[in-house]
């Protein structure tokens, strides 16, 4: 019997009190203001329950992407060839090339990939570096467990983890920030101080405000000064960066996703100023965006990748990375489209998504299952040779849940998304993401559990 199978057991002996135990909880999601965008989160009966075993695992493949990260970007600062592959906008590429090697190339991330409980299968999903979010989402969803009966009756005499996600990104940022005293600029080494003062820079109109304001917390139980600012308004004169408020920043938590970044670069000078001059810190520098847009996707299978890739390293690539192609003529009618028309049972299509090399939010994504062979065949052609790339589609592992928010509440299979927020390449926590469709994106019905691993 599974996790999920033996907590459903226990909501069945009394369903009644699980119901009310759920809308107690969704009540205090409203009192946490568990929300973004105006829009509260969603969840579900069931959290995401994993073994220490299973947690094992993914600790090991997340080692062995970081592995592959720093294989890809030190190619990337080498061969001029290599770099074309990724078709960054030159001012792109020159921040890219002024990043310095730190603690880690890529201090935060979260994975996103399928998880197949029952045999530990993984497939790659994405790869978020530049805006890493939801960190409070799986943090107060973890609390608001004490409210839910069933699993405390599931975990009653089980040892359980769950996941800190603040103090630990404090920590790390710090391990980042004290690496970089042998390879900073004369102004960044005179403010080098043991306790820097930082700054979370997002364009604060689209920000996760109060996700920002537990970070800044963190950091301020650490003696850490700390301030949350509005990127555009940050002033840069005499060597120095400061926030609006006067405060010197001597390092930067960079939530603000590169390509805002770019769209808004003329009202950054005084940013993107001290970040090439050397003269401030910036945990997040533009070297993430390699990894984190995703021609990343079939750049890892690109011929001149796997020239510097192990054997082992090829058949990791091969088990996780779902195949995918730039969205161009050429691969559409290779790998999709060949005669696909004058067939009339052709439903290859349904096995294939497309979605827009940098972007967030599950914005310009689209399924082949979600149209007629010659509505996919039109959406294909309109976004052709638009960054765009062409992925095979991965079913998600299913597993049984229950909804007390729908108005006939049953037990149905839905389909998981596994994430995990990555440290200084090491896994520090998950997040967890369900719909009861194949696709999981807050356009599509995403409700987000907790995740706790079992057997600690």
């Amino acid at each position: 019997m599974t996790y999920e199978e033996t907590i459903l057991k226990i909501i069945n002996k009394n369903p009644e009190r699980s119901k009310n135990d759920f809308l107690n909880i969704n009540q205090l999601i409203r009192d946490n203001n568990l929300a973004y965008k105006g829009n509260y989160v969603r969840t579900l009966a069931i959290p995401k329950v994993i073994s220490a075993e299973q947690y094992r695992i993914i600790e090991t493949f997340i080692e062995q992407m970081f592995l592959l990260f720093d294989k890809v970007i030190e190619l990337y600062f080498r061969d001029p060839n290599y770099r074309s592959l990724f078709a960054f906008p030159p001012q792109l590429e020159a921040l890219i090339l002024a990043s310095r090697r730190r603690h880690s190339w890529v201090p935060m991330a979260r994975i996103d990939f399928f998880l197949e409980q029952k045999s530990g299968d993984i497939m790659m999903c994405e790869i978020n570096t530049d805006g890493t979010s939801a960190m409070y989402e799986d943090n107060t969803l973890g609390k608001l467990l004490t409210a839910n009966s069933a699993f405390q009756d599931f975990v009653a005499g089980r040892e359980y983890r769950l996941f800190e996600l603040f103090d630990s990104w404090v920590t790390a940022f710090i391990e980042d920030y004290s690496s970089e005293a042998d390879d900073v600029s004369t102004t960044a080494k005179n403010a080098q101080r043991v306790s820097p003062r930082v700054a979370i820079v997002d364009f604060l109109d689209v920000g996760y405000l109060v996700e920002f304001e537990h970070f800044q917390a963190a950091f301020l139980r650490q003696g850490i000064e700390c301030e949350i600012c509005d990127i555009r308004e940050l002033t840069f004169a005499d060597g120095v960066l400061r926030t609006k408020s006067g405060m010197v920043i001597d390092a930067i938590y960079r939530r603000a996703v590169t390509s805002d970044i770019m769209r808004h670069e003329k009202e950054l000078a005084p940013f993107l100023q001290a970040v090439t001059s050397r003269a401030v810190h910036l945990i997040g520098d533009f070297v993430t965006q390699i990894v984190h847009n995703k021609r990343f996707f079939y750049i890892i299978h690109h011929p001149l990748t796997q020239t510097i890739l192990s054997e082992s390293e090829r058949e990791f690539i091969t088990c996780h990375f779902p195949a995918t192609y730039p969205l161009t003529e050429v691969n559409l009618r290779t790998h999709l489209f060949t005669d696909m028309l004058a067939h009339d049972n052709y439903e290859e299509h349904k096995n294939w998504i497309i979605k827009p090399c940098d972007s967030y939010g599950a914005k310009g994504f689209f399924a082949g299952k979600n149209f007629t062979k010659e509505k996919w065949y039109e959406v294909c052609r309109e976004h052709l040779n638009a960054d765009y790339i062409l992925q095979r589609f991965h079913r998600p592992y299913l597993t049984a849940n229950i909804d007390f928010a729908a108005q006939n509440p049953v037990v149905a299979n839905y389909s998981n998304l596994t994430g995990v927020f990555c440290y200084n390449g090491k896994a520090r926590g998950m997040y967890s993401r369900m719909a009861d469709g194949d696709i999981i994106s807050t356009q599509y019905d995403e409700k987000t559990v907790a995740t706790v691993v079992v057997g600690f």
